[in-house]
């Protein structure tokens, strides 16, 4: 009896070591992914930093600034965010809905958001992916402004405040 306790006792330590382990490496890839660290630098935020053609031939007007809402169909602050969108129409607003079920996250957009899931929306994630959603990217002539993410980007109060982060820029300056 207790040759067999013993044996249960090693298996059950073995196991809880294995997951241990298991936790820490996933601790430590959330880390790098939320850090940007052992990420390739093409894909991280950067303010400054040009945007992937794939994502820049969806805004309608690149001269025009733009508020890019990436997006997950299982993500719920997204679907809160959506219903707050109207309050930007008079701005130009492109969505990337991330997932398999995006009808609902579609549905719940309002008319003036440009949205692309599917291929579109998986070819911009392939070149430039996001570690949380959702994530808010402020362009303009094609290139980072701004950018919030999660908790800071949660909201229509959030989306303002990124919103008022454009530098004003006289007409004769443009390229």
């Amino acid at each position: 009896m207790e040759r067999v306790l013993a044996v249960v006792l090693v298996v059950a330590c073995v196991v809880l070591t294995v997951a241990f382990l298991a936790c820490l490496r996933g601790i430590a890839e959330l880390r790098l992914r939320l850090t940007g660290r052992g990420v390739d630098p093409s894909t991280q935020l950067i303010i400054g930093r040009k945007l992937p053609d794939s994502l820049v031939r969806l805004i309608p007007d690149t001269t025009q600034d733009a508020l890019l809402l990436f997006m997950s169909s299982t993500c719920g602050t997204c679907h809160g965010l959506a219903a707050d969108l109207d309050r930007f129409a008079g701005r130009q607003t492109v969505a990337i809905i991330a997932g398999d079920s995006t009808t609902e996250l579609l549905a719940m957009l309002p008319p003036h958001v440009k949205a692309f899931d599917s291929e579109q929306a998986k070819a911009v994630d392939a070149d430039l992916p996001m570690a949380m959603w959702p994530t808010v990217v402020l362009q303009r002539d094609g290139f980072l402004v701004a950018f919030a993410t999660g908790s800071n980007a949660d909201s229509a109060a959030d989306l303002e405040v990124l919103w008022e982060q454009r530098a004003d820029v006289p007409e004769g300056t443009k390229a």
